[in-house]
């Protein structure tokens, strides 16, 4: 080997050893680890953890953009090697950090994703749930509705059982009260103007004064008497004392004629100086026909 071979050889060398010691500061970060106070720990400014290398994130302070061609570096520490980090340390150009700060800005798009979705689950349930206890709230009162509208029909069918029932019988005492009517015996002025003139006593017991009379004769004199209108009845056997009827109304007194005979139905009657006057006294025919 000639002298001037050797030299070229030892400059080749040289330039290899500067190119291998450049290729570790530029590569994987040389001096530039922040940890264990290396001289460019003030230069990095920590970004947090990257799950997806495994390694610690720090952030190259701006001042050093332009002179070194990358935005932070990734360290970790190898087991056991804190004295020489450069085998766990990686640096990272701006298209690398711009990745990596898209995969960042996706997880956290996706957590705020996730965040809104459950999020949005939580509305969903709060809403389910408010509508299930409205949906109760409206069941409870749909049945409170239904339990009194079935007390009011309940009610109601009671109230028209009751009302048919009071038909019924009103219907029935009608019909009986007319029955007996039917069956009434017409009494006569002469009889009653008899056992007056016999004994009044005896008379009133035979004849009592709050009872119903069916009562038949002739009228004699139809007149208005203290505003009510009377029809007097005919009488043979007592030329002072004879019987009169109090009709209920002067449409009833209006129709009937001296000579007529009359059959009356009265409600009642009384003793005035031995005259027998019957009050409240309507056609008889009246109160058979309704």
């Amino acid at each position: 080997m000639n002298k001037n071979t050797f030299k070229a050889y030892l400059l080749s060398f040289s330039l290899l050893f500067l190119a291998g010691c450049a290729s570790v500061k530029n590569e994987v970060g040389g001096t530039f680890f922040p940890a264990n106070g290396g001289p460019d720990a003030e230069n990095y400014e920590y970004v947090g953890y990257d799950e997806y290398s495994g390694y610690d994130l720090y952030e190259l302070l701006d001042r050093y953009e332009h002179r070194y061609d990358h935005k932070a570096i990734l360290v970790t520490l190898s087991s056991g090697r804190y004295s020489d980090a450069r085998d766990v340390v990686k640096t990272l150009n701006s298209d690398e950090y711009f990745q990596l700060i898209q995969k960042y800005k996706a997880k956290e798009a996706a957590e705020k994703a996730e965040l809104e979705r459950k999020r949005q689950n939580r509305i969903a349930e709060q809403k389910k749930q408010e509508e299930a206890r409205a949906a109760e709230r409206e069941r409870k009162r749909q049945i409170r509705i239904a339990e009194q509208k079935r007390q009011e029909e309940a009610k109601a069918t009671e109230l028209e059982q009751q009302r048919q029932i009071r038909i019924a019988r009103e219907k029935r005492e009608a019909q009986e009260r007319r029955q007996n009517i039917m069956n009434m015996r017409p009494v006569l002025c002469d009889n009653m103007i008899s056992a007056l003139n016999a004994n009044e006593v005896r008379a009133i017991r035979q004849y009592p004064l709050n009872q119903e009379y069916r009562v038949v004769g002739i009228a004699t004199d139809i007149n208005v008497t203290y505003g009510d209108a009377i029809v007097v009845i005919k009488s043979d056997v007592d030329l002072w004392n004879g019987c009169s009827a109090e009709m209920a109304s002067f449409d009833d007194a209006e129709v009937i004629n001296v000579g007529d005979n009359i059959d009356l139905f009265c409600s009642s009657w009384k003793e005035v100086a031995g005259n027998v006057s019957f009050k409240k006294c309507l056609p008889y025919i009246k109160m058979i026909s309704n």
